[in-house]
């Protein structure tokens, strides 16, 4: 027993020491690339981002109709125990797979009260949608004008730090219907290089 276990223990360490010693490429042979951090994977896709809102009519208003969101789903969703239905919209951008936004529309939405959200400023525990748009100029004032949206701010001249360069931006922030801040702007410097 003990003879077999060295004889195994013998040839495993032969194999080791053999693969640390192998010969190296012959000349104009290429070698696999090193993986980057620039073409890296992350484990997980951000997908989608899906609201709770009171009214999904209204809420299209603003990010169908005046964002140009386009409508990718819609379909009445029953309860597990089937008492009750909601409504799920996914729009999207311009990618058919990620960065959507869900609009889901409970059954008792309606009753729902209206938002509580601070006349000024933000809140801990929002969140903000940012939406970049090259046509700022015509998409914040259609979003703006959206009945039950308000304006945080009309769109200004912004500056953000960056490593080794100054992000330069046009900022602009609204409510939604249902409170929800979003963000549009319009990048500046660097441009964003659009598909």
């Amino acid at each position: 027993m003990m003879r077999t276990l060295s004889v195994l223990t013998a040839a495993c360490l032969a194999l080791s020491l053999g693969a640390c010693n192998e010969a190296p490429p012959p000349a104009g042979a290429s070698e696999p690339p090193a993986p980057s951090a620039a073409n890296e994977r992350n484990p997980l896709d951000l997908r989608r981002t899906t609201l709770l809102v009171r009214d999904l009519e209204a809420s299209l208003a603003l990010y169908r109709d005046a964002l140009g969101m386009t409508v990718s789903y819609d379909q009445m969703i029953t309860s597990r125990d089937g008492s009750s239905q909601s409504r799920l919209v996914l729009l999207k951008a311009n990618d058919e797979r990620i960065g959507m936004l869900g609009l889901w529309q409970l059954a008792d939405a309606g009753e729902a009260p209206p938002p509580n959200v601070p006349e000024t400023g933000f809140a801990t525990g929002e969140i903000v949608l940012l939406f970049n748009t090259q046509e700022l100029d015509t998409v914040f004032p259609a979003a703006a004008a959206v009945p039950g949206v308000r304006v945080m701010s009309e769109p200004s001249y912004r500056e953000y730090p960056g490593d080794g360069m100054t992000f330069q931006v046009m900022v602009s922030m609204l409510r939604d219907p249902d409170g929800h801040i979003v963000e549009l702007n319009r990048m500046i410097h660097p441009p964003l290089q659009w598909d």
